[in-house]
């Protein structure tokens, strides 16, 4: 996507974060969510804001109601705790819906159809100061029992291993900003999400650009996966700008530095 950040050129730029918030990913009843009228019914935990771009996506047999099209971007224009409406363009008119997702009467059955919303896109914090990440697996113990007696050694025996599950943490720096709107002080605040469904980073070592200042996944070195924020930090004081630490765990991992593991 185009990035307007910075005004330095990316072509080997160290070090870029990209974020998908929190609250924005749900999966949603193809009838029951989608009734006549502008509002979509969305869980109570969701944290959408007015100028969210959103996607669906239909999964199973699920039907969409025809108002809408499947892998377009959308836009929020309202909202309430348990209702966006949306429109093609950003503060657009609100899209009307059919009210005929599903069998047109009722939500199609089986659990895997439905329709899922996300977040359609990452985009860039431009407020980090640095991230960092650990990866590390879990050692298991497999030492055996002696195949045979006999034999002795005044030193004492050592323990087989092998290399388990994986797991990642990692911590991000961020200064908050004046703006309430600003992705900066979104991402701190959802620390106190209690469903973080959504959340994900693109983590970049080294962010190479194409000629038209768009991101070229391909040449880069990123990590890319989904977060869970476990906590945050922050100090305040008169002589320096005022940050916080993020510590956050991975999950679902899709890229590690050029492995592919979606």
């Amino acid at each position: 996507m185009p990035i307007a950040c910075s005004t330095s050129a990316l072509t080997g730029q160290e070090g870029l974060i990209q974020f998908q918030p929190a609250g924005t990913q749900f999966c949603l009843l193809d009838h029951t969510d989608f009734p006549a009228g502008t509002s979509i019914t969305v869980p109570s935990s969701n944290d959408y804001r007015v100028g969210d771009a959103v996607v669906f996506a239909v999964e199973g047999t699920a039907v969409l109601d025809t108002a809408l099209t499947a892998g377009t971007e959308f836009f929020v224009v309202a909202r309430t705790d348990t209702s966006i409406d949306v429109s093609a363009t950003p503060g657009g008119t609100a899209i009307t819906l059919a009210g005929d997702g599903g069998t047109g009467s009722a939500d199609t059955p089986g659990a895997a159809n439905h329709i899922s919303i996300d977040f359609h896109a990452f985009e860039t914090v431009c407020q980090i100061r640095e991230f960092s990440i650990e990866i590390s697996r879990e050692e298991l113990d497999v030492t055996t029992l002696p195949c045979s007696i006999g034999g002795s050694s005044k030193y004492a025996s050592f323990r087989s291993t092998q290399a388990g599950y994986a797991s990642g943490t990692g911590t991000l720096t961020v200064y908050f900003t004046d703006s309430q709107t600003s992705l900066a002080n979104r991402l701190l605040a959802n620390t106190l999400l209690k469903s973080q469904e959504g959340a994900s980073v693109k983590l970049y070592v080294n962010a190479v650009a194409d000629t038209g200042g768009t991101i070229n996944d391909t040449a880069s070195l990123f990590i890319e996966a989904d977060i869970s924020i476990t906590s945050m930090s922050l100090s305040v004081n008169p002589d320096d700008p005022t940050s916080a630490e993020l510590s956050f765990s991975i999950t679902n991992p899709t890229n590690i530095l050029g492995a592919d593991l979606s």
